[in-house]
This record gives C-alpha cells, sequence and structure tokens, in this order.
C-alpha cells in the first residue's frame, strides 16, 4: 500500500460516524421480507443517547444500509419501497413513549392485504386527538405498537385505518 492509499484510507475512517446494530424485519412493497439489523447513529442531536428508531426512520435520506442476518456485508436498501420496518420495543430505553400519559388509540392498518393491530400514541397538540391527525400529521411513517414490538409503516403504503375499541379490563 503506498503512502498516498494510506492517507486517503485514514481520511475515509475519519469521517465514519459510530453506529449501533438494531435488530429488524423489512418487508418490500414486492412482498419481499429482511431479517437483519438496522445501523444507528450512536448519539443524537436533540438528546442524550443514541437516535431513536422513530427519528432515525423519519431523517430525509431515501436509502440506508441494513445488514441481512447470515450475511457479513451490508446492502443498501430504499425506505421509497418499504412498506412496514418492525423492531423490537419492549422495555427499549429509547421508548419515550412509553410510560407517558400521552392519549393512545386501538387501531387496525392495512397496507392493502397486509393488517398491523396496535396502538398509536398520539403525542399531539389538545386540538388534534384524532387518529386522522396523527396520519394527517408530516412524517413518512406511522408508529403501531403491537406488545413487544413496534412497527413503522410508511403512510403512502396504507390503504385503511379502523379504529377499535380499547381492551376493557375486568376486576
Amino acid at each position: 500500500m503506498s503512502t498516498l492509499d494510506g492517507v486517503a484510507a485514514a481520511e475515509a475512517h475519519g469521517y465514519q460516524v459510530p453506529r449501533l446494530l438494531r435488530a429488524a424485519d423489512v418487508l418490500f412493497t414486492d412482498g419481499r421480507r429482511y431479517r437483519g439489523r438496522v445501523f444507528l447513529p450512536a448519539t443524537a442531536e436533540s438528546h442524550a443517547g443514541a437516535m431513536r428508531v422513530d427519528e432515525w426512520i423519519e431523517e430525509p435520506a431515501s436509502f440506508f444500509p441494513f445488514l441481512p442476518d447470515g450475511e457479513g456485508r451490508p446492502v443498501i436498501l430504499s425506505k421509497d419501497r418499504l412498506v412496514v420496518l418492525t423492531v423490537p420495543g419492549a422495555g427499549d430505553p429509547d421508548d419515550v413513549h412509553a410510560s407517558s400519559s400521552l392519549p393512545r388509540r386501538q387501531v387496525l392498518v392495512e397496507c392493502g392485504p397486509l393488517q398491523v393491530a396496535g396502538e398509536v400514541v398520539i403525542d399531539m397538540p389538545a386540538d388534534h386527538l384524532r387518529v386522522l391527525d396523527l396520519l394527517n400529521r408530516a412524517g413518512r411513517f406511522l408508529e403501531v405498537r403491537e406488545g413487544e414490538r413496534r412497527h413503522f409503516v410508511r403512510k403512502s403504503r396504507i390503504t385503511r385505518v379502523t379504529e377499535r375499541p380499547a381492551p376493557t379490563t375486568t376486576p
């Protein structure tokens, strides 16, 4: 390796942003599904710690690196062809809504034949607490919480949303 090659390699490494791998499943418009890892920035601009998935997915970049399970090299995927990105969410330290008192609604989200059931957290002003308001808010993805999973559904792929009654608890 020449000195010039060594300088170029060192400079290239100097521009790398530290990343954390996060388990994820991705489903695309053509029906392909991949399991693997997404790369989240290890630091966030607006808070301490790593960037949260909900922040990362809404970044303006149209493409992202993804490390498929069983493969040694990442591939580049398109957010525009993404229907749903699912990540584990139980006990997630980056989950700002887990214990909040914000309004929650049970929904069934349909993207053609695909159905995602769960709850949405409505972090909106008091006069915009409908599911419709949440869907019309800026942003490309709707977060649906289903037990220990968090689904990020591309809004442009949603064909129908049904609000479901909240589960009742028996004393």
